[in-house]
């Protein structure tokens, strides 16, 4: 956080806000109120508009795109859903073609 405040960041190379679990322990028991996993998820955002990010977020990041998900459906996917009764999972259309404005109209695209 002192680093943060003070601006002793490289953003476009910092490897540090990458290695938090966002469980917002932190945040909990900050007695000063300075809510560090919000101060983290801006520290990500910055760091990714200047094409510092983990290349698993990338993955996940176009397989949300063409698919409207973030984690692939593959047959143990399938399997296990249908042992737990839940139906299965189809992204509409319409789902789809709303995803693409939002990744055409937000810095999202840009990623």
């Amino acid at each position: 956080m002192q680093r943060a405040l003070v601006g002793a960041m490289d953003l476009s190379k910092e490897i540090s806000i990458w290695q938090c679990v966002m469980c917002n322990s932190c945040s909990e028991r900050c007695q000063l109120g300075v809510a560090p996993a919000h101060v983290i998820t801006l520290l990500r955002n910055a760091a990714a508009f200047r094409g510092n990010y983990p290349d698993h977020f990338a993955e996940e990041l176009k397989l949300f795109k063409s698919t409207g998900m973030s984690f692939p459906r593959t047959g143990l996917t399938k399997k296990m859903r249908k042992e737990f009764s839940l139906p299965e999972l189809d992204v509409s259309k319409e789902t789809m073609e709303e995803l693409a404005k939002l990744f055409e109209r937000t810095k999202l695209g840009r990623l």
